[in-house]
């Protein structure tokens, strides 16, 4: 009985029918307070123990180079090497916050609510933890393999840097930019619509037409049970996901700059 009064208290709502609620407050709520306050006075007593990492003072007629941002933002400063501003600074940083609040929304397994293992929701935990090691990795290779002009330089080579040129003799600072071709527009474009149009219908084919069997029949199920749109938002994510590693590519291992280029903006 006491049971079936808290599952019509409505304090915690549940697709499922006759599922026994419990109350957040006070139990989960002063948990979650009492977390808060731990990590508050944790962080406060390290930045009283220890000292910022702060460099020399500033001096207004030296800039250094390269100026770089601090390691929690060194990713987008990474990620600016490989696209235009407005894409690297708006485009992406917007796709990473729509995707999260599309979460919800997108979500084929609503028997699952509140549960988050690895084994009700492969793809979503794999696609999420690929995309945060894909960032840290933008981190690291700006924090340890960017040096002057941001080139890119291993770090344990010794690289003849200083005067008035860096790392090629008789070129001068933006090697980068000296060093660097544009794709053909002629192989960029059709390739760049190949890549997402071909990365929509290819996964939705497969799963029209490949006998549902063991492991794949299951992954086709779920498939089956997103419809339409929710597809398409996902795999637009993916899709711009993985175009960024393409492109990081394309740039550090062949010297790509740009995959597009117009008058009115690069990619």
């Amino acid at each position: 009985m006491s049971e079936l009064k808290v599952a019509d208290s409505g304090y915690m709502i549940s697709n499922k029918p006759n599922y026994p609620r419990t109350p957040s407050w006070p139990y989960f709520a002063w948990i979650v307070f009492l977390s808060m306050l731990f990590v508050v006075v944790l962080l406060w007593a390290f930045s009283i123990s220890v000292d910022a990492p702060l460099e020399e003072e500033a001096a207004w007629a030296k800039t250094p180079n390269p100026a770089k941002a601090p390691w929690y933002f060194i990713g987008l400063q990474e990620l600016l090497v490989y696209f235009d501003p407005w894409i690297a600074g708006v485009l992406l940083p917007g796709q990473i916050v729509v995707g999260l609040i599309l979460i919800p929304y997108v979500d084929s397994s609503p028997r699952e609510q509140g549960k988050y293992s690895f084994f009700n929701r492969k793809f979503a935990v794999s696609f999420f933890t690929f995309g945060v090691f894909l960032w840290f990795f933008l981190i690291t290779i700006g924090q340890f393999f960017r040096g002057p002009s941001w080139e890119f330089y291993w770090p344990l080579i010794d690289y003849p840097i200083g005067g008035h040129t860096w790392t090629y003799e008789g070129v001068p600072l933006k090697v980068s930019e000296a060093q660097t071709v544009n794709l053909p527009n002629y192989i960029g474009i059709p390739g760049a619509i190949l890549f997402f149009v071909g990365g929509m219908l290819v996964p939705w084919l497969l799963a029209m037409f490949i006998p549902a069997k063991g492991l794949v029949g299951k992954w086709i199920a779920e498939f089956k049970g997103l419809g339409l749109v929710r597809y398409v938002l996902i795999q637009a994510h993916v899709l711009l996901t993985l175009s960024v590693v393409a492109k990081m590519i394309l740039r550090l291992v062949f010297g790509y700059k740009y995959v597009i280029t117009t008058p009115w903006f690069n990619i």
